[in-house]
């Protein structure tokens, strides 16, 4: 069942990469034309930062995903890696664990400022604000999927090192 769901997780992490690479070559594009608009004919629009803006927070939260996948994401390696690796493994999990419920309180939070963002529109590019908005609970979400991968692959080795401790 690991095995499917890394492979599901795998197709999703392929789609998180198209979309970060539109998003990220559409804010480059953008940035680009907001400074020439800027600094070459001195003239500025609204929309072009707040989508450059808007883009970020989406790419940040389809990264955030991937790296806690890839165990890329912040952490200070010094302590946990002086323990035996199954310790490390019990650490991994229980932090992963704590990570998962505070997921949980900011996708509970982030469904109120999506449904308070309805009723907002912003101010360059005119769009509801729950567009924005949105990239909170999607981003929640892929890191709660990636988190949930991270625990099952540890109990799996934590597992494997029982059975295969007990064989020898």
């Amino acid at each position: 069942m690991l095995k499917k769901y890394s492979k599901f997780l795998d197709v999703l992490e392929k789609v998180e990469k198209i979309l970060l690479v539109i998003s990220l070559s559409v804010m480059t594009v953008v940035i680009i034309y907001q400074v020439v608009l800027r600094y070459v004919f001195s003239a500025s629009n609204a929309w072009s930062e707040e989508l450059a803006r808007y883009l970020m927070i989406f790419a940040v939260m389809l990264a955030s995903a991937i790296a806690l996948r890839k165990n890329s994401h912040l952490q200070i390696d010094i302590l946990i890696n002086l323990f035996k690796p199954r310790v490390k493994a019990i650490f991994t999990i229980i932090s992963t664990i704590i990570g998962i419920v505070f997921l949980c309180y900011l996708f509970v939070y982030s469904l109120s400022l999506l449904k308070l963002g309805m009723r907002n529109t912003s101010a360059g590019l005119g769009f509801v604000m729950a567009i924005p908005y949105g990239c909170i609970p999607l981003g929640v979400v892929l890191m709660i999927l990636t988190s949930l991968e991270v625990i099952f692959q540890n109990l799996e080795g934590l597992r494997q090192e029982k059975v295969g401790g007990s064989n020898s």
